[in-house]
């Protein structure tokens, strides 16, 4: 009989323990006391907390009624009724306003459901709180929510705002919390808390916002019941526009080329940014030549930087980068980005055509053929026709004179394909009846758009 009423005992204190109340500040649980105390609110102010209900218990737990009676609260929270289940929770938000001043405004926040039911008593004291006025260049708005701001400027200066907090009761006002935090600002002038404000007088301070860098700052300022949200934009002074410089000698596809960076000025602030390049070509074979690129990185984009009172610019933490043209003709842009500068300091360098570019050729006997191999590049993406005169070992040509082959069809369609740059390995063999070790030597002209390239090769 005895275990059988210490069970039934148990059943209560479980259902109790269903579901529970708790404050939330930024993530942090608060359990809910018999009392919640939202201190001073001023009078035509919201003063607003965040509720919530958590189901601490095994079963669900369905809500019937969630309200705080009482002259001036609110809450906004789902429609009754609503469920949460075992280890969820429902947040909700508690308002409170008013506009007549009285020491105490009591509500009983009572929330039940069909397991259990938990209640508090709400206090809230409505005063007369001073008011701001904010005057330029700064602006400011009472919200909801509170906020000055301090507009745009430049990172190292100085913006100063001016305020007057006026008391309009007929009796001394006492300010307790005069508070301002948040990096790049502070109070340069202005009483130290506590201090009084006499029936309808005033008194004036200020606040500076000094921002260190770029970027967007926010901050707090607190008087009493009330808190401002401070927030500025800082940003750079433009730089001089940049100039982009490159070493000496005639742009051609097939290079290696350096490129430095320098202002015309010393820079007023440290900034830093990126250099791109981008490439056209000037055929419509192909839309890009992946092999114009930064060496360091093989890619098309590093960064760079430059001190405060400097002109000199480092790139990719050197003084300098290298590139390569690639193999097409056409025109490398150079663009700056991540950074504000006086001027455009955009860069073309244009890329002619040009002949055919011959990197390696040889010429070999085999038993029955000739054969002739050619490794370049062709920066037009026009060669085709091709012209070989052989010679006798003596230098005489021989008696079939030249010898002319067109392989447009073939650069086209390997060019289409590839999209790689305009880099070839070409093996053209000529059967032969007979002896060729009285073949010497050719001579091959290779033809694009832009001319002729002549090459003598002496059979091996």
């Amino acid at each position: 009989m005895t275990r059988t009423i210490f069970v039934a005992l148990l059943v209560p204190l479980a259902m109790h323990a269903q579901i529970a109340l708790f404050t939330v500040n930024n993530g942090a649980e608060v359990p809910i006391g018999s009392v919640l105390d939202m201190g001073k609110v001023a009078a035509g102010d919201t003063a607003s907390v965040r509720i919530r209900v958590r189901n601490i218990g095994t079963q669900t737990a369905r809500i019937t009624y969630f309200f705080a009676d009482g002259v001036g609260y609110t809450i906004d929270r789902p429609s009754l009724p609503f469920t949460i289940a075992p280890g969820s929770v429902q947040d909700s938000l508690l308002s409170f306003s008013q506009t007549t001043v009285a020491p105490l405004y009591p509500a009983n926040l009572r929330v039940d459901s069909d397991i259990n039911s938990v209640s508090a008593i709400i206090i809230a004291n409505v005063v007369l709180g001073p008011a701001l006025t904010v005057f330029p260049a700064c602006t400011g708005s009472n919200g909801p929510p509170a906020s000055i701001d301090f507009g745009s400027v430049q990172a190292g200066q100085v913006r100063l705002c001016n305020f007057s907090l006026q008391n309009p009761s007929a009796q001394t006002m006492t300010i307790a919390t005069f508070t301002v935090t948040g990096t790049g600002f502070q109070i340069s002038a202005g009483p130290q808390a506590p201090f009084t404000i006499p029936a309808g007088g005033a008194i004036t301070f200020v606040v500076n916002f000094i921002p260190g860098a770029a970027g967007m700052y926010t901050g707090s300022l607190a008087i009493e019941t009330r808190t401002y949200t401070l927030k500025g934009t800082a940003f750079n002074t433009p730089l001089p526009t940049p100039l982009l410089e490159f070493d000496a000698g005639a742009i051609q596809s097939g290079q290696q080329r350096r490129l430095t960076m320098r202002l015309p000025t010393a820079a007023s602030s440290s900034a830093s940014g990126n250099v791109n390049l981008a490439f056209a070509p000037d055929t419509t074979l192909v839309t890009d030549d992946p092999a114009a690129v930064f060496l360091a990185t093989g890619t098309r984009s590093l960064p760079f930087s430059v001190t405060q009172g400097s002109t000199l610019i480092s790139i990719g933490g050197q003084t300098s980068a290298m590139f390569q043209t690639g193999t097409t003709s056409g025109r490398i842009r150079f663009t700056l980005a991540g950074v504000a500068t006086v001027g455009d300091a955009t860069t073309v360098l244009t890329i002619p055509a040009s002949t055919i570019s011959i990197d390696s050729s040889i010429a070999t006997r085999r038993t029955g053929d000739l054969d002739i191999q050619v490794t370049g590049f062709d920066n037009t993406y026009s060669a085709g026709v091709m012209t070989f005169t052989f010679s006798d070992i003596s230098g005489q040509p021989l008696s079939a004179g030249a010898i002319r082959a067109d392989f447009t069809t073939d650069f086209r369609t390997f060019f289409t394909k590839t999209q790689a740059g305009s880099a070839f390995q070409i093996r053209v063999s000529f059967p032969v009846t007979g002896d060729t070790s009285g073949i010497g030597s050719v001579d091959v002209q290779l033809s694009n758009s832009a001319g002729i390239k002549s090459q003598h090769l002496v059979f091996q």
